[in-house]
């Protein structure tokens, strides 16, 4: 009875010593976030949007302003390095969503109507005038087409790397079930296993296992920008607005309403598409599926990405021949000669529009 008793003491000392150790890694966690959201990087600023306040960089002179909307998740320093190489030649802004980064968190849910209501406010705010060429990436595309839906007269031209098709529901209603699951079209259930290790304080403990599998390794960065990426992703309000922007994709907000919003104008429009035969690789490595699968996964992605091409009678497709979804750091130089392409042509039509008087 003896010895069951010092087993069961033991157990209870154990588990207590767990309990502790997930509060304290808890606190811990609360505290480091709240120290660095708290002290914005000195080249950005807190700029007020419908109420709440978002934190801008804006780098470089000139129209037009160049205005760049992240993926699902992303903050803006993934974006630093080409803003600064574009600044050379136009006005570049960069910005965290509400509840991304150094931005406070903002009203839930997080709808593409929303979101692009903040985005309006902010450019407002912060004095930067339009028509403005628009660039969005993944979710970001989504959000940069119902931006021009809604502000037709304030899009020049329109930039969207692999964007979020309003019809996004297409993949789980299409695929065969397993296929969805493994294609990762579908990021809730890695944001939920995310927020749980958010609850118990175990995201900063496993940073170099997350690193890894966030592909951190796989670009070349400089180690301010991994610091800042990093810092992003262990904020549990970012993960929460990543969740419900994400459960937006399921809902007719994402489709038929932003339609209905109006007509996309008819400017310049270039779609960077990835690389099919390295995303089939990558899906069929990485992700676990079978070819014939992710043949299909990749099927039915380019059929949604190329209704972008619809938008406007000047439309362009380009394939980005050595990227996956992350264009802009698998190629950024070709990123950045299609922008400056479409600055190059908006900067052209105005001239011919107002020809300069001799």
């Amino acid at each position: 009875m003896a010895s069951m008793g010092a087993l069961a003491t033991g157990g209870l000392v154990a588990a207590g010593a767990v309990v502790f150790g997930l509060l304290a890694a808890g606190v811990y966690d609360r505290v480091t976030a709240l120290s660095w959201a708290n002290t914005p990087f000195p080249r950005g600023r807190l700029i007020q949007a419908d109420g709440n306040r978002l934190f801008v960089r804006v780098e470089g002179q000139g129209e037009p302003v160049v205005v760049i909307e992240t993926a699902l998740g992303s903050p803006s320093a993934e974006w630093w390095p080409i803003q600064d190489e574009l600044a050379k030649t136009t006005t570049v802004v960069t910005y965290d969503r509400a509840g991304y980064g150094w931005s406070r968190p903002g009203a839930f849910p997080r709808s593409s109507f929303r979101i692009v209501s903040e985005l309006h406010s902010m450019l407002e705010h912060a004095e930067l005038r339009g028509p403005y060429v628009v660039v969005g990436h993944a979710q970001g595309g989504l959000y940069a087409q119902l931006f021009g839906r809604l502000h037709p007269d304030e899009v020049a031209g329109a930039l969207f790397l692999d964007p979020v098709s309003p019809d996004n529901q297409r993949f789980k209603a299409e695929l065969k079930p397993d296929a969805y699951l493994l294609s990762g079209v579908d990021k809730a259930a890695a944001l939920n296993s995310y927020s749980t290790l958010h609850r118990l304080g175990l995201i900063r403990p496993l940073r170099t296992l997350i690193q890894r599998k966030l592909l951190f390794h796989q670009w070349r960065l400089s180690p301010t920008i991994r610091e800042v990426i990093w810092q992003h992703y262990a904020l549990s309000k970012a993960h929460k607005a990543m969740l419900s922007e994400c459960e937006q994709n399921t809902t007719p907000a994402n489709s038929s309403d932003v339609r209905a919003a109006g007509d996309f104008p008819h400017v310049p429009v270039r779609v960077l598409y990835h690389s099919p035969r390295r995303m089939v690789r990558e899906m069929t490595m990485l992700n676990g599926l079978q070819r014939e699968d992710a043949e299909e996964v990749e099927d039915t992605w380019q059929q949604l990405v190329r209704a972008y091409l619809k938008l406007s009678p000047h439309g362009q497709w380009i394939v980005a021949t050595e990227s996956g979804h992350y264009i802009h750091l698998d190629q950024p130089d070709l990123v950045i000669r299609e922008v400056l392409g479409l600055v190059d042509s908006v900067r052209q039509a105005r001239t011919e529009q107002n020809p300069t008087r001799t």
